[in-house]
């Protein structure tokens, strides 16, 4: 089969691989899409992921495919099913690592349901978020659940919750996906800081009640005007450390500073000057799979009802694996939301 490998230097190369093969508790998949990670795939490419360093590795993990064969002990899925989150395990002799490795024609998902009914142990963690997909949704926006998965069980814990105010830094998929469910929630006022002109109008359309621009204003000016105590969450959904520095600005007595973004540099220097007395930053960098897989009926039913329309984020369909890099490109420069690659084209 072919996958999309990414080796230490950067460069990036579609090869022939090993065809995955299963075991009784695990199915087969046919890939069928898989989204571009703005943040997690660029880090794999950068090398800049925290404690990744085993390449060359299959890229890819936002995937939707169908179940084309299932072990003898699987009860939890069968073929035809559209499941989120196929991977790579191994490849047979070694030569690939996974960096997950969902841009690939085949994968594998394993059913932990039966496994802990058998007794079973040695599962991976990711195999909780592997759930299925209702057939009626379209496989290249179906990619957008795992993100919105991730960020509506990231909020939970943050703690935003209806009337509590709101600014995000930065309207990407994250961002977009945090004002959604902020906006769904019931939080007030939902301030959106996002250069991009396109994000801006997106971030509004979604549910923001304030957009702004941080580099035609002064981002702490206006949004003191807004919210003269600061706000009750302010949080980083792009990955720039010195957003924390600027966060503490704009947080109220009490309030907290939420860091989700993902940034390539592991430390950094804040400063609380013009900070309230009281405050916290937390860090929910890793929603868990758990978290992910517990919040799975609750998106699929927001996107079931019409509350969530999954065509808002997913904006470009690459036509196939070979054309991967037009993909990559267009992420690189903002010029989409998400953008996904149908891997059979």
């Amino acid at each position: 089969m072919k996958g999309l490998v990414v080796y230490r230097d950067g460069t990036m190369k579609i090869e022939e691989m090993p065809k995955p093969v299963i075991g009784d508790y695990q199915a087969l998949v046919e890939n069928l899409s898989c989204g571009i990670c703005n943040g997690t795939d660029f880090k794999l490419i950068h090398a800049t992921f925290k404690g990744f360093d085993t390449y060359p590795a299959v890229l890819g993990h936002e995937s939707v495919g169908r179940v084309i064969k299932a072990g003898s002990k699987v009860t939890s899925f069968k073929p035809g099913d559209l499941v989120l989150r196929s991977i790579i395990e191994k490849v047979e002799d070694d030569s690939y690592a996974s960096g997950w490795g969902s841009f690939a024609e085949y994968g594998v998902v394993g059913d932990i349901a039966a496994m802990k009914a058998d007794g079973k142990d040695g599962y991976f963690d990711i195999y909780l978020a592997q759930q299925i997909v209702p057939a009626n949704l379209d496989p290249q926006q179906a990619v957008m659940l795992i993100t919105l998965k991730e960020v509506l069980s990231g909020l939970q814990r943050f703690g935003v919750g209806k009337g509590d105010s709101l600014l995000i830094h930065g309207a990407g998929p994250v961002g977009l996906s945090m004002v959604k469910f902020a906006k769904l929630k019931g939080a007030h006022p939902i301030v959106v800081s996002e250069p991009n002109a396109d994000r801006r109008a997106r971030a509004t359309k979604l549910g923001a009640d304030i957009v702004i621009d941080p580099k035609a204003e002064d981002l702490v000016a206006r949004a003191k005007g807004i919210e003269a105590d600061g706000f009750d969450y302010v949080i980083d959904a792009v990955g720039i450390n010195r957003l924390m520095t600027d966060s503490l600005k704009l947080v109220k007595f009490n309030g907290k500073v939420g860091v989700y973004g993902i940034s390539a540099v592991t430390n950094s220097q804040i400063d609380w000057e013009e900070a309230p007395y009281n405050w916290c930053i937390h860090f929910v960098q890793w929603p868990t799979f758990e978290d992910e897989a517990a919040v799975h009926d609750e998106v699929i039913g927001l996107v079931n009802s019409g509350k969530i329309d999954l065509g808002d984020f997913v904006t470009h369909v690459i036509g196939g694996l070979d054309d991967f890099q037009k993909g990559f490109d267009m992420v690189s420069a903002q010029k989409g939301i998400k953008v996904t690659i149908d891997i059979k084209g």
